[in-house]
């Protein structure tokens, strides 16, 4: 029957062929390779993310096949069979793992709660023979025999072409996968011409930009090495607003080496900077991720650093590099790739050598694909990045399945962020069980909050460096994490089988608790206000990320919220810098240079540019008096609160007491002692306030950067340069007109004192240099 539908195949395939003979080599060829190569032994393909296995054997005698899937791991596993939309929703499917026998379900959709997602075949239609799963040597072995051109239906298994789908989870327990992808394969051929790397069989294909390139060709390349999951995103996973083509070099060894959902994508050698879009070529995938991770980690810094995030597995030191991991690769073209504008779409190299980037290839290697940016962002709006919501099912469309979560241990699971996922079951004893998965090595935290806001609430934060979970209250925003949380006291510790553990690549924390409990925020049935937040270490410290969402725990039904009164926060900011960074020191250098202005000039100046400061400042200080009272947190709690209360006193006082201040002397009068006092007391009150300015903006921005998720990025980094080197521009011209006017003035009185002429002549051209006339004319 198989060797029928071969032979009608090939004649289908033939009819341009008048020779029977031709006829005959093409069926006995394609036989060949279809029945004898898999139907005497077990045909073997690695599926593209190198976990899954499938080996596969054709039955002759009675038309089935026999598939056998392996992980590496202890998981369980799946294979779908779909039509030709390779959806998921609709597809039948063979599941099991070492505690779930192999069983056919119905795949309905996308969602959770998991049971939603797929339903059990009836009894009736467990047709499979010798199904089993077993954990052999730690690797998932499901294998099962099933019948070959089952029914004339769009799932049956024929010896054409056949749509798959692969899946995986994290653990035994049937759940979301961690990973999965649609694939081809083709019986008649034996091989896969899709997502399916076949052992020991190529199929060319043309280059994506080069159509001289072909398998087999060495290949030398000295470029960024990268992700495909950054790429794909495009943007960084640890800093949102920096393009991955773009600023490759701003790519942290962290972020390339640390995180499971980067490193796990595979990497890429990235091609040079187009010059027209400014964005890398995407260069040549690499098939060697074990070659890349040794070679990257001996090369980045471990070294804790001011810019990026620092890279827990990296061996290096101080003087090496943290961000923009270049290298020199070698390597023999494997596959040329999907044909697509894409990672997918790119050469595989083989073979790799990891060299150091100094290393100089002899001949440059052929171009690739080099995208714009209009391509960067439609590849994005397919990369997940915030809750998945269920999917109905249009038009199919290739490639832009909405994925779920990565996988679900309890009833729901929330995916905060594409690292961060919250699963949780409601017991019926009043107590709530939740489990955070962080992809990294970090402190994990939850909050529960009334009105949504941070400080005020009541949280969960675990890390392996404290060794279990513990309740905490958010008593401030503050960098200063002793000010910032207050452990709850030993009696309002109620948290049971309380863990946290670093496994895997992941930070697991898992508690049970209390709904309601007296003086803490009650969690509901209903909608809730939660926060996640997690740090790039064990140690608990600033948050690298957070987040502000609601669910509604009897439905789980979540939404992202976006945090509150940023424009607010951000014009306070704008506001105190052009009063305090500009006017203020503009003020004080009118009055070092006086002798530049004619008249009063230098006075009116400097009151009138002081008082516009003033008037700025009350606007800064009522803007965060409304909004800290809006936000439901208690005033003045933190040292940035405090300081901006003192300046804004002590700034009333120093205009008050520039208003009342004692006349200067006319020609040829002396100081009085009260007017010498008040101008050391001015003077000291300005340069005083000043200084603190400096800091409280400084402040500021680092504040603004913990409460808007900026902590530690590329972009406060360099507000913050940006800013001090602002403020080291403005100290150094009121250094340097200081001593400079100073000596002026000493010069002055000296020519003077040794020219003839009356004393009130000298005194009357010392006066007029000094500008203390203008003054006291304007007084």
């Amino acid at each position: 029957m198989r060797f029928l539908s071969v032979l009608l195949a090939t004649l289908a395939a033939a009819k341009s062929h008048n020779s029977i003979l031709t006829v005959l080599i093409l069926t006995i060829s394609t036989f060949v390779t279809a029945a004898a190569d898999c139907s005497s032994n077990f045909c073997e393909s690695v599926l593209k993310d190198g976990f899954l296995t499938l080996r596969y054997k054709l039955n002759e005698p009675d038309d089935t096949i026999t598939m056998e899937v392996t992980y590496e791991g202890d998981a369980w596993v799946g294979l779908a069979f779909s039509d030709a939309s390779e959806s998921m929703a609709g597809s039948i499917a063979v599941m099991a793992s070492s505690e779930v026998s192999p069983q056919k379900y119905q795949l309905i959709a996308p969602t959770f709660p998991v049971e939603s997602a797929f339903e059990l075949m009836s009894p009736e239609e467990q047709t499979l023979v010798d199904a089993s799963c077993e954990l052999i040597d730690g690797q998932t072995v499901l294998k099962f025999t099933t019948q070959l051109l089952a029914d004339e239906t769009p799932f049956a298994i024929s010896l054409g072409e056949n749509h798959l789908l692969w899946a995986y989870g994290r653990s035994p327990t049937i759940g979301y996968h961690s990973n999965r992808s649609p694939f081809t394969l083709n019986l008649a051929k034996a091989i896969d011409d899709k997502d399916v790397e076949t052992l020991g069989t190529v199929i060319p294909t043309a280059s994506p930009a080069d159509g001289e390139m072909k398998v087999g060709d060495d290949i030398c390349i000295t470029g960024y090495i990268m992700d495909s999951y950054c790429i794909d995103l495009g943007h960084f996973l640890d800093n949102d607003d920096t393009v991955t083509l773009r600023e490759p070099e701003e790519h942290s060894f962290h972020c390339l080496l640390d995180v499971p959902v980067c490193y796990n994508s595979g990497f890429n050698v990235l091609g040079e900077k187009d010059a027209q879009t400014g964005l890398h070529c995407l260069g040549y995938r690499i098939d060697d991720t074990e070659g890349v991770l040794a070679a990257g980690r001996a090369a980045g810094s471990n070294v804790q650093s001011d810019t990026h995030y620092t890279c827990d597995t990296c061996s290096g030191g101080a003087s090496d590099a943290v961000a923009g991991y270049r290298a020199t690769v070698k390597g023999t073209v494997k596959e040329m790739g999907d044909g697509t504008k894409s990672v997918t779409g790119q050469p595989l190299l083989s073979n790799i050598q990891m060299l150091d980037a100094s290393v100089v290839c002899e001949s440059p290697a052929p171009q690739t694909v080099c995208l714009s940016m209009d391509d960067v962002e439609q590849a994005a709006a397919q990369v997940p990045v915030s809750e998945p919501e269920p999917v109905e099912e249009t038009e199919p469309v290739e490639e832009t399945e909405e994925p779920e979560p990565e996988r679900c241990s309890l009833d729901f699971c929330v995916e905060l962020s594409v690292s961060y996922l919250l699963a949780y079951t409601v017991n019926g004893d009043g107590t709530i069980t939740m489990e955070l998965t962080y992809d990294g090595n970090g402190w994990v935290g939850i909050g529960f909050s009334e009105n949504g806001m941070m400080v005020g609430s009541d949280a969960v934060i675990g890390s392996t460096d404290v060794g279990i979970p513990q309740k905490y209250r958010m008593t401030a925003l503050s960098v200063d994490t002793d000010t910032a949380i207050q452990l709850m006291s030993p009696e309002e510790q109620t948290l049971t089988d309380a863990t946290v553990e670093f496994k895997d690549g992941q930070t697991v924390m898992k508690f049970t608790k209390i709904m309601k409990e007296p003086n803490q925020i009650e969690i509901s049935m209903g909608k809730n206000n939660m926060l996640g937040a997690y740090g790039a270490r064990p140690t608990i410290g600033l948050h690298a990320r957070k987040m502000n969402f609601s669910i509604n725990l009897s439905s789980g039904a979540a939404e992202e919220k976006a945090i509150p009164f940023m424009s607010a926060w951000l014009a306070h900011g704008i506001i105190a810098f052009i009063a305090w960074g500009v006017l203020v020191p503009t003020a004080v250098q009118s009055a070092i240079m006086r002798s530049l202005f004619k008249g009063p000039t230098w006075f009116k100046l400097h009151q009138n540019i002081n008082a516009t400061a003033m008037a700025l400042t009350v606007v800064v200080f009522a803007i965060g008096v409304a909004v800290t009272s809006k936000e439901g947190a208690v005033h003045f709690e933190n040292s940035h609160e405090r300081m901006g209360l003192a300046m804004f006193i002590i700034a009333i006082l120093q205009v008050l007491d520039g208003a009342k201040r004692p006349h200067a002397p006319g020609s040829g009068e002396e100081k009085t002692l009260s007017r010498k006092a008040w101008e050391i007391g001015h003077r000291l009150g300005g340069v005083a306030l000043l200084a603190c300015g400096f800091w409280q903006m400084d402040s500021g921005i680092k504040l603004y950067a913990i409460k808007f998720n900026g902590a530690g990025s590329s972009q406060e980094n360099s507000v913050i340069l940006g800013y001090w080197v602002w403020i080291g521009f403005v100290v150094a011209m009121l250094v340097i007109g200081g001593v400079y006017f100073k000596l002026l003035r000493s010069e002055m009185k000296s020519v003077d004192q040794n020219d003839d002429g009356s004393k009130e002549e000298q005194v009357g051209r010392t006066a007029r240099i000094s500008g203390e006339v203008d003054e006291e004319a304007d007084a």
